[in-house]
């Protein structure tokens, strides 16, 4: 079957800035099981659904969303600075939109951390209700960060970066992942 009809393939190592985008889908998909969870955990508590749900959300979190993190501040963040080095106003740009950047990063990892906690205590055997604010702080707190990503880093990366440049970060990500290289 064609890819046309199966809907638009999803992006490669070889495009990293559309994977990074690509990314914040499954982020939301994510923070959408957990609001989810909040709605069925106090009818049907820790159900095979929600024992499913809950481990799928923790190994997202504890994999994926990690690397996405380090893809950013390992790679993208200092290419960015590098490639606008020598123009003031374009680094004064960079530097801001990083710094807020990394600033959000540190205040997604301790919210996340404690879902994360909150999550193992439920397979654990405890409770079964998810702190509706916890979620919606969760929630808030990464969509308000995808909204910036979309609408300015990712924008700004696709001016600004080099092609060979973005294909070593494809490299980079593929590497952290254990994949194959781009072409």
């Amino acid at each position: 079957m064609s890819a046309s009809l199966l809907g638009p393939a999803a992006p490669s190592f070889d495009e990293p800035l559309e994977m990074l985008d690509a990314c914040h889908g499954r982020i939301e998909a994510q923070l959408k099981t957990l609001e989810r969870l909040v709605e069925h955990l106090p009818r049907h508590g820790v159900d095979t659904a929600a024992r499913q749900a809950i481990e799928g959300v923790v190994r997202y979190f504890t994999v994926a969303a990690p690397h996405h993190h380090e893809d950013e501040e390992t790679d993208l963040f200092p290419a960015l600075k590098t490639a606008v080095a020598g123009q003031e106003a374009a680094s004064g740009e960079v530097e801001a939109l990083v710094g807020r950047l990394l600033a959000d990063h540190r205040r997604m990892d301790v919210a996340r951390d404690a879902m994360l906690d909150h999550l193992g205590k439920l397979l654990a055997g405890g409770t079964a209700d998810l702190s509706a604010e916890m979620v919606a702080g969760l929630a808030a707190l990464y969509r308000e960060h995808i909204a910036l990503e979309t609408a300015e880093l990712l924008p700004l990366a696709k001016r600004v970066l080099p092609e060979e440049v973005a294909h070593r970060l494809g490299g980079h990500m593929a590497a952290r992942r254990g994949a194959p290289m781009p072409s």
